[in-house]
């Protein structure tokens, strides 16, 4: 089975032939990513739309992977502003330029990411603080702002979509290691709509959608993405998730770093994969991941991959 079809099946819970493993270096076989110009987390430098980045770290290996820079000013404090406000332009040409260069249709599926979609980007806009004060003092400004936003990676999904994207991939925060960063009923209120705007194009479009969101997100498993990543295993119920969405998500994650693959020793290692791939991919939708890129030992990150390969065939779960 050519590796582009087992991921396929895997997100659509259709009898893969093995659990596929994602990399450190974020790839998964059978998937290329394409990201356009300056809209991600950049190492250093001022993105698209206004932001400065600096104290990134490059990767020098597989396992010594990259330390994403961070925002040291966020240009719209004041949502008096908003209206004057630069936006980035959806259509600017040269961004999407070479973004399928050597790249094999046949044997991968095209991932076009959108970094921040609707929450992240309004609070590197703003800052986390400002933004979640604004939620609750100002809450139509806001919406104002996340609309806006939305807009703006709507203008993005159409291209890729245009270019054949098979997966549309956004990739918004909304959790803390406890708790979503805004409650339930404020993010259904304020972020939900828009982000919700963003999959039906998608999917209208005929691509899958998949979320990546960090931290505690079980509250809000709700909007018909088809992929979701990570479900931190110290921030949520992985037995819980899989029991309420394991028939209509595939679920990418399961491996621990903010301890396993940082601190335990292989031995832990292979029986946490184990574990995981027994809890996580009876039905068929499941991508073993770290549920952080970040750097790893080498023996760790070893005995993770081998371990997937080895007890990821589901020949050896029925």
């Amino acid at each position: 089975m050519l590796k582009k079809e087992n991921l396929l099946r895997a997100i659509i819970r259709n009898s893969p032939d093995h659990v596929p493993v994602r990399r450190l270096d974020s790839s998964i076989p059978g998937m290329v990513r394409i990201i356009y110009k300056d809209s991600r987390a950049l190492l250093s430098g001022t993105d698209r739309w206004g932001v400065p980045w600096a104290g990134g770290v490059a990767a020098t290996s597989e396992w010594d992977a990259e330390i994403q820079g961070y925002p040291v000013n966020h240009p719209l404090q004041n949502l008096a502003d908003l209206e004057t406000y630069p936006f980035p332009d959806p259509n600017e040409s040269g961004i999407m330029d070479g973004l399928l260069d050597g790249v094999d249709r046949e044997q991968v599926l095209v991932t076009g990411e959108i970094c921040f979609p609707v929450q992240d980007r309004a609070h590197l806009l703003m800052g986390l603080e400002n933004f979640c004060m604004a939620a609750l003092d100002q809450p139509d400004r806001v919406r104002a702002l996340l609309r806006r936003i939305a807009d703006y990676q709507i203008g993005i999904v159409y291209r890729y979509l245009a270019m054949g994207a098979d997966i549309i991939r956004g990739l918004d925060d909304y959790g803390g290691q406890r708790a979503l960063l805004l409650g339930p009923k404020l993010w259904r209120s304020l972020v939900k709509p828009e982000l919700t705007r963003i999959v039906k194009v998608a999917k209208d479009g005929g691509a899958l959608f998949w979320l990546h969101s960090c931290g505690h997100v079980m509250e809000i498993v709700e909007i018909g993405v088809d992929v979701l990543d990570p479900v931190q295993v110290r921030a949520n119920d992985q037995a819980e998730a899989q029991r309420l969405y394991g028939d209509k998500i595939c679920f990418m994650g399961g491996i621990d770093t903010q301890h396993l693959l940082t601190q335990d020793t292989p031995e832990e290692i292979t029986a946490e994969v184990r574990e995981r791939i027994r809890l996580l991919a009876p039905g068929g939708g499941f991508i073993l991941a770290p549920d952080t890129l970040i750097p790893v030992p080498q023996v760790n990150y070893r005995a993770y991959l081998e371990a997937g390969e080895k007890y990821g065939r589901y020949a050896l779960l029925h």
